[in-house]
């Protein structure tokens, strides 16, 4: 079944109280809780969405498991078209809410987890899958919103797991029962997860034999009393606190924003059908290869998105301060777009060059995914650079809403920050310069823009790994008669052939040929 928004609202409410703190302070109710309203209302926004006739087929699908719509978020990709509207999905709700949805890390979970559990599977024996599939129905009967912990804390870098002095700074294995596991160890930057259904936990680095109890990969209920939050700030959480009264909360920027928070689970107990990987080292790096892979192709429709609106932002600054016409102004709106369109391109790519697993799960294409991510390290920061520059000077330091408001100076500071344009006003400048204001430096953004799904570094080593290094010079060894072989120049022009114009490699991944 799918959850209305009052449903989601209602199960959120339900949960058992949880350890979150906030500048010293417990916060006793999430929903209410000033500096994670915008937060709440995204979430809330996309199970309405949800519930509409015009997103059906976009953010829905029907399960392949048990027949019922459900969330695109809960439904494993199986084929191109999948990931296309993965993609496509992302990109809409950047247009909405131009933040993170809250919901996509835990989808990429699923995704990194079915095709590594089969893996494992068949390689040795084990029953992960069809726990793993037991565990997606259950979420899917219930639209359940879960959320994924990659990033450990990590300590010293150059130490690996094993050799940390406190083995908290990557999550861990502390005990193994006959019922099940307890696990302990920090994770960081985890955004949306105050809002979370479920918890899942996988690793966040390829690890080697002697990192066997680091080897973890399980699902954990967000309201379990081992776990304890600590949400991260923002440059605006203390304008929350400015909305009551006539303060509608212009200077937010926008009604949508994410949360990300620290969390510490403290020997939490894990029953055997909540775990995925348990020690099997040598499939950590798999299951990051299949999770990157989504999660990076995510990145490049998600980013679209708050491109595109950033875009539209900006324009209507210009007609508002009657710049349009200007060439030099037409062209930076022109970049932000081209911007846009390249993530969007290089992410509908992935989708569409991608392969099937032996699960049934579909796998967007590695190389391009990580390329894709790689430029959504970069295009959006020179959007965003587009933007400051065009709002100008005085858009930068704009007065406040409580300013414009004010019964005494507020005429005053209106007539200065009116635009001009007598189709908008004072406020309407200022709701669009907030807006590119919070995109800009207001939220993190930008942030995920960089570090969210991998840093610029991050998507380079994949990328490397997932390029075909001997194909490439095959190409110049047989067009320039290197190779002296006639047949051999042949076998590579008729390999070019096979490969459609792909130049990655797969590595040890599984592949069903349809081809």
């Amino acid at each position: 079944m799918l959850m209305t928004k009052e449903q989601y609202i209602e199960s959120i409410k339900k949960r058992r109280p949880m350890n979150v703190y906030f500048r010293g302070k417990k916060i006793e109710d999430l929903t209410t809780f000033p500096a994670l309203a915008a937060s709440f209302n995204t979430i809330c926004t996309i199970y309405d969405l949800a519930q509409r006739p015009e997103w059906k087929g976009l953010i829905t699908v029907p399960s392949h498991l048990n027949g019922e719509d459900v969330s695109v978020y809960n439904a494993p990709l199986r084929s191109v078209e999948d990931a296309q509207r993965k993609t496509r999905a992302a990109r809409a709700l950047g247009e909405v809410v131009s933040c993170c949805t809250h919901r996509c890390t835990g989808s990429e979970a699923f995704a990194g987890l079915g095709p590594t559990c089969y893996d494992m599977d068949q390689e040795l024996g084990t029953h992960y899958f069809d726990r793993f599939m037991k565990f997606l129905d259950y979420v899917q009967r219930n639209d359940l919103s879960c959320t994924v912990t990659v990033t450990d804390v990590k300590g010293l870098r150059t130490l690996p797991p094993s050799k940390q002095p406190d083995k908290d700074m990557y999550i861990h294995i502390d005990e193994v029962t006959a019922d099940g596991i307890y696990v302990s160890g920090f994770k960081c930057n985890q955004t949306g997860i105050l809002f979370a259904h479920e918890v899942i936990c996988i690793p966040t680095t390829s690890l080697k034999p002697e990192d066997k109890e680091f080897a973890v990969a399980c699902a954990i209920p967000a309201d379990d009393p081992g776990l304890t939050f600590v949400l991260g700030r923002t440059p605006q959480d203390r304008r929350f606190e400015e909305v009551g009264g006539d303060i509608e909360g212009i200077d937010l920027g926008k009604n949508y924003a994410d949360h990300q928070a620290l969390v510490y689970i403290n020997h939490v107990f894990v029953p055997n059908e909540r775990v995925f990987l348990c020690g099997e080292t040598k499939y950590v790096s798999r299951l990051l290869s299949y999770f990157t892979a989504v999660h990076r192709l995510t990145a490049g429709g998600c980013k679209a998105g708050g491109c595109t609106a950033l875009c539209g932002a900006t324009a209507l600054i210009t007609e508002m301060v009657g710049v349009e016409k200007a060439g030099h102004i037409k062209t930076k709106l022109t970049h932000m777009m081209m911007d846009s369109e390249t993530v969007y391109g290089l992410s509908l790519t992935a989708a569409t060059e991608g392969f099937k697993h032996p699960s049934g799960f579909f796998i967007p294409n590695p190389l391009n995914a990580h390329v894709c991510k790689y430029n959504c390290t970069k295009l959006p920061f020179d959007a965003v650079r587009y933007a400051r520059d065009i709002i100008a000077g005085f858009g930068e330091t704009a007065p406040s809403e409580a300013d414009l408001r004010d019964l005494e100076i507020g005429p005053m500071v209106q007539r200065a920050f009116n635009p001009g344009n007598p189709k908008f006003d004072a406020f309407d400048r200022l709701r669009a310069v907030r807006f590119i204001e919070h995109m800009a430096r207001g939220s993190n953004w930008t942030a995920m823009a960089l570090h969210g799904g991998g840093n610029m570094e991050a998507a380079t080593v994949m990328a490397r790994m997932y390029t075909d290094w001997n194909h490439l010079k095959d190409i110049v060894r047989a067009q320039t008669k290197m190779e002296k072989d006639p047949a051999k120049r042949d076998a590579i022009v008729n390999e070019i052939g096979k490969r459609r114009g792909r130049a990655c490699n797969y590595g040890d991944l599984p592949k069903v040929d349809e081809e």
